[in-house]
C-alpha cells in the first residue's frame, strides 16, 4: 500500500486497499462486539502494522468515521439518550470512553441539526461536553490519538472497543424521542419554575452533605430532612394541581432511567423499586444490562432519582466501612456479605419512606386531604396506564439472600439513614 503508480489502475489498487481494510475493521469490531477480545485486539494490531504504508491512517480515519456514525445513529434509533451512553460506556476504558463521548459530541450535527432535536435529549449532550470538540474533524482517529500521544496499535484498539461496544448495545425502552424523531409515547416535558429549582437545590444540598459526612447521626438527621422536604413538596404540587393553580404540574407521567455500577446490580435495582413505590411511581429493571427504568408524574421522577441516587452513595458507603469479610476458617466472605447487606438496606429503606409518606399524608386536614385524592389517584392512573404502555411484559423474581451478618449489618445501616417524618421541614417550604 505505498507509492501507487498514477492512473486508473492506481485508483482501482486504493479502492481495493481501502476495500481491504475496512474488511479487517469490521472483522475486528465484531470480534470485539461478542466478546472475543482477544481477536479483535489482534485484528487491531494487524491494521496497525506499520508495513501496509503511510496512506493506512487516512483510510482507516474514513472507516471508523463511517462505523460511528452508524453506530451511533443506530443507538438513537433504539431508544438510547447521550446519558445512557455515558453510563454504559463505563465499561470501556477512560480513554476509550473518553473518545466515545467526544465522538458523540462532534457528530451530532452531522445527520439531524440542533433545532431539530427534543431540548432534554440536548440538555444531556450539553451536561457531557461543557466544553466539546469544535468539530467533527477534531475527533477523526489519527488527529484525536495524536494530540492525546497515542501510538496507532493503542489508538486502533481503543476505537475497535468503542465501535465494538456500539455493535453489541441492545435495544432500550424509548422514553425521549431520538433526534429528528417523532416523541415517544407518553413522554412529555417538565415545567420547571423558580419555586421547583429552588426547592429541589435544597434537597440536593442536603443529600450531598448527608453523602459527604463521616458521622452516620449526621446523615440520619439530614437524608431525613431532605425526605421531609421531598414528600410534602409532591404533595404541595398534587394540591396546586387540585386548585388549578398553573405552577402545577401536570398528571402525565414520563420515565427516567437510572442507571447502576456492578457488581451488586439486583441489589441496587432493588432499592430503586423501593424509593420509586413510596413516591408513587412503578420501576423495571434490567439487571443484565444495569439500569432501572421509573414511570411516573415528572416532579415525582425528579425526587425518585435525587433520592434514590443519595441512598445508594451512602449504602455502598456504609457497606464498604465493613471492609472484606471471612468465615471462621479465613474464606472470604464478601460478596454474599455485601449482597446481603444491599437488600436488607433496600428492605428496611423501603418501610422507612412508606412510614414517612404515611405520616406526612397525615398531616393533611380534611379538606386537603379531600382535594389531594382525586389528584394521586388521576397520576396513578396516568402512571400504570403508561407503564402497560411501554413494558407489557414483564417477570418479578427474588433476590438472594445468604449472608445472616450481611443482613443485620444493612439493617442497622437503613436504621441509621432513618427518613423519619416531621413538621419541621414544613417550615423551610417556598410559600406559594
Amino acid at each position: 500500500m505505498g507509492n501507487k503508480p498514477t492512473g486508473t489502475s492506481g485508483r482501482s489498487s486504493d479502492s481495493q486497499d481501502a476495500g481491504l481494510l475496512f474488511g479487517i475493521l469490521r472483522a475486528a469490531v465484531d470480534a470485539a462486539a461478542s466478546g472475543a477480545t482477544e481477536a479483535a485486539a489482534a485484528r487491531a494490531r494487524t491494521l496497525a502494522d506499520p508495513r501496509l504504508g503511510d496512506a493506512t491512517g487516512a483510510l482507516l480515519d474514513g472507516g471508523v468515521g463511517t462505523l460511528l456514525d452508524h453506530g451511533l445513529r443506530g443507538l438513537w434509533e433504539c431508544g438510547w439518550q447521550p446519558r445512557d451512553v455515558a453510563e454504559y460506556a463505563r465499561r470501556l476504558s477512560p480513554v476509550a470512553r473518553a473518545y466515545l463521548l467526544d465522538a458523540m459530541v462532534a457528530r451530532a450535527d452531522r445527520h439531524h441539526p440542533r433545532e431539530g432535536r427534543d431540548p432534554r435529549w440536548q440538555a444531556q449532550l450539553d451536561e457531557l461536553a461543557p466544553t466539546p470538540p469544535t468539530s467533527a474533524d477534531d475527533v477523526v482517529l489519527s488527529r484525536w490519538s495524536s494530540r492525546r500521544r497515542l501510538d496507532r496499535p493503542s489508538a486502533l484498539e481503543m476505537v475497535v472497543s468503542v465501535l465494538g461496544l456500539l455493535a453489541a448495545a441492545p435495544a432500550l425502552t424509548p422514553i425521549l424521542p431520538p433526534p429528528g424523531g417523532a416523541g415517544a409515547p407518553g413522554v412529555r416535558g417538565t415545567r420547571g419554575n423558580a419555586v421547583e429549582v429552588k426547592i429541589l437545590g435544597r434537597i440536593r444540598a442536603l443529600l450531598a452533605k448527608a453523602e459527604s459526612t463521616e458521622f452516620p447521626e449526621e446523615a440520619e438527621a439530614l437524608s431525613a430532612k431532605a425526605q421531609m422536604l421531598m414528600t410534602r413538596f409532591s404533595l404541595d404540587d398534587a394540591l396546586l394541581e387540585s386548585a388549578g393553580s398553573a405552577r402545577a404540574h401536570t398528571a402525565a407521567a414520563g420515565v427516567r432511567r437510572i442507571w447502576l455500577t456492578a457488581p451488586y446490580v439486583g441489589a441496587k435495582a432493588l432499592l430503586a423499586h423501593v424509593v420509586a413505590r413510596a413516591n408513587r411511581c412503578r420501576a423495571v429493571s434490567d439487571d443484565r444490562i444495569g439500569y432501572v427504568n421509573i414511570v411516573g408524574a415528572d416532579l415525582d421522577l425528579e425526587l425518585v432519582e435525587i433520592l434514590t441516587t443519595s441512598l445508594l452513595l451512602q449504602a455502598n458507603r456504609a457497606m464498604l466501612g465493613h471492609g472484606r469479610q471471612v468465615d471462621g476458617r479465613g474464606a472470604s466472605r464478601t460478596r454474599s456479605w455485601r449482597q446481603s447487606f444491599l437488600v436488607s438496606y433496600a428492605t428496611r429503606i423501603g418501610e422507612r419512606l412508606t412510614e414517612a409518606g404515611a405520616a406526612s399524608q397525615a398531616t393533611l386536614d380534611e379538606d386537603q386531604s379531600a382535594r389531594l385524592l382525586p389528584v394521586l389517584a388521576a397520576r396513578e392512573q396516568q402512571v400504570e396506564h403508561l407503564f402497560a404502555e411501554l413494558f407489557p411484559r414483564t417477570r418479578t423474581h427474588a433476590v438472594s439472600v445468604s449472608n445472616p451478618s450481611g443482613w443485620a449489618a444493612g439493617r442497622v445501616a437503613a436504621d441509621l439513614a432513618d427518613l423519619r417524618q416531621g413538621r419541621q421541614a414544613v417550615d423551610q417550604r417556598t410559600s406559594a
